[in-house]
């Protein structure tokens, strides 16, 4: 997934970028203004990196067409440039036929791969048997990511900036110095662009790391984002130069996962954190990130936590823009996850940073740090305030070093300042970050208490982990849960019990109102329930099991939350849509399974307009929205992004069933996601002039050849107007249809001067008038008009063109183009009344007695004739006459001429050779393989290829019998001219 940086400032350019970001299909957005961010929700947690619920599986969900299958408008796999196979045991020595390994993620049980070959028939059916393997636990394209920057403005400068970083005031980091401002016991991973090496405030600190994309070169930055996120985080500090960081000494480990634009790829960003984790990093800074779910990404977050490894992301810049439809980005959307907002410079919350429920504490929006080449800057984004929570991490785990991953996150979070409403809230989560409170405070074990009723129960984010403690077994938990439609509430209850202790059973209690609606006991140290829920509050108790233990068991809550099917499943299949009566409407629906499409029909008795509007109320769901009538194909209307809605034109339906397919564009199969979409049907049985004002020709509607245009004729005075523009001589052919029984209508065309060219009327009781007609190169008008109004249905407008060659519209580009069009001129060969030569169609005899005659111009007299089938009100009989007279034709023996005969192609080459004066050859043998010697035509035939004016077919074949075309006699009897 492609990224690019921006500048927050810089409104143009910003739009530019979310334009971009939109239009990437089957792809996934990351920005750089500051932040990774990851996206769709995800359909499973884990405790300390083991998972809790069951993987999704990635086979790509087959739509259906009415009774075939369904060219559904999915997302296009077969167009990424590699993907990435994840076995569900130890990958195996030999993979299956047709992939190629690009490399492998051993710890991850995954391989990048591609297909031996090529084309996209071939991948799709390859990614079909991949995902058939039952070692297989998914695949899925290895999709671009990209980064998004802030403000770009280039500033050098070698003096002292302390005074410039008020933010180090705002979290507090100034006063945290005095306790600790170095960390070099551990190592800092920061996944990015790469860090500038030779900056002379960051250097002292940088290991050496590693380049992803060319393990050649070291990690220096081409772009410059890694080195303003590498400022904030460590730049040098007490040093008489430039800034400090929050750390003044630091191990930072700069791993290159994004090139020169801020591209990169989701296997070099999961490469780069578990080169991080492999190499011993505590910490890792993560400043991408996307709205759509990736399990690829769940896995490798899932492992950093397992590893002890703390990961730490921005919350995403889009808040403003997408209002209410913002949603956390992963990947600090996961539980693990320390996920890092913005706030302003006077401490309150940014609008522009994202908001949501998983967001876990805020820090300072606008920064001035280092920038490429050795100067600083002022930047912004959640991207910047992500490394100082990270720096702060660094902090904790000085004073800490014991800490695990969970630990460090409460303690921030405990230590935050409280800014926004009261409480934790989706804004800035439990706060603004304190720096100098988190490395003098200490860890309490837990920091909801008191919580021992309900009217105290603590607030629990949805979709975060928390750690808490039961002290005895009269101690009570509660915790209040708003989940925000009905739906199934997950909760993972982990034990963290001595080791070598058997955890004491903990009894977990779901209430709705005031009374309990399930329970359910936990006897083992890692438990998971499922609760259905209703939408609003809900109540989670926990207490042990034995009422009279003095058990002390601390504990890690995760949850997670999935929607209920909305009112019209199951309707995953045309076959099973749901029914929608014809009128105007709006419908709502959800994707709460993985894959979920959403089928509805329309069965029209009328006709009509359907218009449709499909709309979201999350930015991660990518709308996508599709149209059949029943019997034709699906047409999808899928031309915006993320959060934004898709709408179709205006589209006149008939009697019959129209199918409307909804689904979630995201990702072929993507996950589920909590959020609503509307689907809104406008079907009006009035009829409006989508082409109005076009009642005069200087607003007259520009039309396309071929293009089939809508009106009605609202007054009886209405005249609808259409201009076309010829690029050069034409056959017009004017077609228009759906005229009401009781009304006729005129067809006036005009040339550019208003002169007019023709009319065509309609006959009283027809529904389509059609004609044709040569036009000239240059601008032409139509005017339409009627005898009375309607517009209770629309006529259908239609001008094909069709370039005209010689006076012939079907020549254009025929292989015997040239000889039709040089015979044509010397009026020996002539075609139809409706300006065609139909070059392909079998010649008569007939024909051919006149083309002879007109072409050699015999001087004989005509001759009497006396065949049976040949009367002298025939056409042709004068012409006939003279070729027989001439000797270039004769008869049958039964006495016929067979005038109107298709002529074989024996026939033309000797009838030709009779008129051109060729003599027949003596035989001495076949001609060509399927004319034998002694057939009747080898004589001529022998000759005419002597003079090479006849050549065959492959295999030296003739093909006596079969008809001559008008093409052939014209192109054979072109080339004997020549030659004579």
């Amino acid at each position: 997934m492609d990224y690019n940086i921006r500048n927050s400032n810089n409104q143009e350019q910003h739009n530019k970028e979310m334009d971009r970001h939109r239009t990437l299909r089957c792809a996934v957005g990351l920005m750089l203004a500051g932040l990774l961010l990851w996206a769709a929700a995800a359909d499973s947690f884990a405790l300390d990196g083991q998972s809790y619920a069951s993987a999704s599986a990635s086979a790509a969900i087959a739509g259906d067409y009415i009774g075939e299958a369904d060219q559904c408008g999915a997302v296009d796999e077969t167009g990424a440039e590699s993907w990435l196979l994840k076995w569900r045991d130890t990958p195996p020595d030999v993979v299956p036929a047709g992939t190629r390994v690009i490399s492998r993620q051993t710890e991850m049980a995954t391989d990048i791969v591609v297909p031996e070959g090529g084309g996209d028939g071939s991948i799709a059916q390859w990614l079909t048997e991949l995902r058939a393997d039952d070692r297989v636990a998914y695949v899925q394209p290895n999709d671009r990511v990209h980064v998004l920057s802030s403000a770009q403005t280039h500033v050098e400068a070698n003096d002292p900036y302390l005074s410039r970083q008020t933010y180090l005031d705002l979290i507090g980091a100034k006063k945290a110095w005095n306790t600790v401002h170095d960390q070099t016991d551990i190592t800092i991973a920061l996944v990015d662009t790469g860090v500038d090496f030779s900056h002379p405030d960051l250097k002292g600190s940088l290991l050496g790391g590693v380049n992803l994309l060319d393990p050649k070169l070291p990690p220096q930055d081409d772009n410059g984002h890694g080195t303003n996120v590498a400022g904030v985080l460590a730049a040098t500090g007490n040093n008489k130069a430039g800034i400090a960081g929050i750390l003044w000494r630091a191990r930072i480990m700069p791993i290159k996962a994004l090139d020169e634009d801020g591209a990169g790829d989701e296997s070099k960003l999961g490469e780069g954190i578990l080169y991080a984790v492999n190499k011993g990093a505590a910490i890792v800074v993560l400043s991408v990130g996307l709205y759509r779910f990736s399990t690829y990404m769940r896995d490798i977050v899932q492992y950093a936590e397992s590893k002890g490894v703390l990961l730490v992301a921005a919350t995403g810049n889009d808040g403003e823009q997408l209002g209410s439809k913002v949603a956390i980005e992963y990947p600090a959307a996961y539980p693990t996850v320390l996920a890092v907002g913005g706030v302003k410079p006077n401490g309150q919350p940014e609008p522009r940073s994202n908001s949501g429920p998983e967001i876990d504490i805020a820090a300072p929006w606008n920064v001035f740090t280092t920038a490429l080449g050795g100067g600083y800057k002022e930047e912004e984004g959640t991207s910047m305030a992500a490394p100082q929570a990270a720096a702060a991490a660094a902090l904790v785990l000085r004073v800490h070093p014991n800490f695990k991953p969970y630990e460090v996150r409460e303690l921030l979070r405990q230590t935050a300042k409280d800014i926004g409403q009261p409480g934790v809230d989706e804004e800035t989560g439990y706060g603004l970050l304190q720096v100098d409170k988190a490395v003098t405070a200490q860890l309490r074990p837990d920091a909801y208490e008191p919580n021992d009723s309900r009217d105290r129960a603590a607030k629990w984010p949805l979709q975060t982990r928390i750690a808490a403690r039961l002290t005895g077994g009269l101690d009570q938990d509660w915790y209040r849960v708003d989940v925000p439609y009905d739906g199934k509430l997950t909760i993972q209850l982990q034990g963290l019990n001595p080791a070598g202790t058997a955890m004491p059973p903990v009894r977990m209690m779901l209430y709705s109102g005031k009374q309990a609606a399930n329970s359910q006991d936990a006897k083992l140290g890692n438990t998971s329930v499922e609760w259905p829920v209703k939408k609003g509050t809900n109540w989670i108790k926990l207490q042990l099991y034995d009422h009279d233990r003095d058990d002390k068991l601390p504990y890690l809550l995760t949850s997670d939350f999935h929607m209920n099917p909305d009112a019209y499943e199951s309707n995953d299949k045309s076959y099973a849509a749901a029914t929608l009566q014809p009128r105007s409407q709006v419908i709502t629906g959800n994707f709460d399974k993985q894959g979920d499409r959403d089928w509805y029909v329309v069965n029209f008795k009328r006709s009509g307009t359907l218009k449709l509007l499909l709309q979201t109320d999350t930015v991660r769901i990518d709308p996508s929205l599709a149209v059949q009538r029943e019997g034709q194909k699906l047409v999808t209307y899928d031309d915006n992004g993320d959060g934004e809605q898709e709408q179709t034109p205006l589209i006149t339906v008939t009697p019959g069933r129209y199918y409307i397919r909804v689904y979630n564009a995201a990702a072929a199969d993507a996950s589920p996601v909590t959020g609503l979409y509307t689907l809104k049907l406008d079907i009006s049985t009035k009829y409006d002039d989508p082409n109005e004002p076009n009642d005069k020709s200087y607003t007259a509607t520009a039309m396309r050849q071929g293009t089939e245009y809508l009106g009605v004729i609202g007054t009886a005075a209405d005249e609808d107007w259409f201009q076309l523009r010829l690029t050069g001589e034409s056959y017009a052919s004017i077609d228009l249809s759906g005229i009401p029984a009781d009304r006729k209508m005129t067809i006036t065309v005009y040339d550019k001067r208003q002169k007019v060219v023709g009319t065509i009327r309609s006959v009283a009781g027809r529904q389509r008038v059609f004609a044709g007609m040569p036009l000239q190169e240059g601008l032409y008008y139509f005017k339409i008009t009627t005898d009375a109004a309607f517009n209770q249905q629309y006529y259908h407008f239609t001008v094909r063109t069709e370039s005209l060659k010689s006076g012939y519209r079907d020549i254009d580009g025929h292989w015997a183009e040239a000889a039709i069009t040089a015979l044509s001129k010397e009026g020996i060969v002539s075609g139809y009344a409706d300006y065609k030569f139909e070059p392909d169609r079998a010649v008569t005899r007939a024909e051919g007695a006149a083309l002879l005659v007109r072409a050699f111009a015999p001087k004989s007299n005509p001759a009497r004739l006396s065949f049976k089938d040949l009367s002298a009100r025939h056409w042709a009989y004068n012409v006939i006459a003279l070729a027989v007279s001439a000797g270039y034709m004769t008869g049958y023996p039964d006495r016929t001429f067979g005038p109107d005969r298709p002529m074989t192609r024996a026939e033309m080459a000797v009838m030709l050779g009779h008129a051109a004066g060729v003599q027949p050859a003596v035989v001495n043998g076949a001609p060509y393989a399927d004319v034998a010697a002694g057939n009747w035509a080898s004589p001529m035939l022998t000759a005419m290829r002597a003079k090479g004016w006849i050549s065959g077919y492959p295999g030296n074949r003739f093909l006596p019998g079969q008809f001559a075309s008008r093409a052939e006699f014209t192109s054979m009897l072109f080339r004997i001219r020549n030659s004579i």
